[in-house]
């Protein structure tokens, strides 16, 4: 997987037409007198805008810009993340982190035939002062069995202690330390 470096020009017209989509998207359930609707996706981006928040302040920049600029481009599946609030975590290497996660992206991206409502969630917290990161894939793959033995491989440098806790037919659930 390449990993694309955003002039700031290319970051801001990507964010601008984010928004653009959000503002037409309630003006839309406004005009349709749908106060509700109008009111959940405002909720959903004040959500979407804090997380985005909070994971800048992690303080690891490669991992935020990734993770921030992944759904602009086109890929198989979504990303979709979530930070907890009570997090203090010392120092965690921006680069590793950033790479594992490079990694394993690609890695599901050679699975996937084609984007059918493919998943990943990934919810970061804080474990024993260390950066706990829990992955959930929801989705079709296919030579699973050679997936599972790539991302066993992934798990098992020395700066990241994971495992896999959950593997069927459409999910993986996995935890991974830093």
């Amino acid at each position: 997987m390449r990993e694309k470096k955003w002039t700031a020009i290319e970051a801001l017209r990507h964010a601008r037409h984010d928004w653009m989509n959000d503002i037409q998207l309630i003006k839309g359930f406004l005009a349709l007198n749908k106060i509700d609707e109008a009111a959940r996706a405002a909720d959903h981006i004040i959500v979407k805008a804090v997380q985005e928040s909070k994971l800048c302040n992690l303080g690891m920049p490669g991992m935020a810009e990734m993770f921030i600029t992944f759904n602009w481009e086109k890929h198989k599946f979504l990303l979709e993340f979530e930070i907890d609030d009570e997090m203090v975590i010392e120092k965690v290497d921006d680069e590793m982190v950033t790479g594992f996660f490079q990694s394993l992206f690609s890695l599901l991206e050679r699975h996937i035939s084609d984007y059918s409502g493919q998943n990943l969630y990934t919810g970061f917290a804080e474990k024993d002062g260390r950066l706990m990161v829990r992955i959930e894939w929801d989705g079709e793959l296919f030579d699973r069995s050679l997936l599972m033995e790539r991302i066993n491989q992934l798990l098992q440098p020395d700066e990241v202690c994971g495992k896999v806790m959950k593997s069927d037919d459409q999910d993986i659930l996995m935890e991974v330390n830093f």
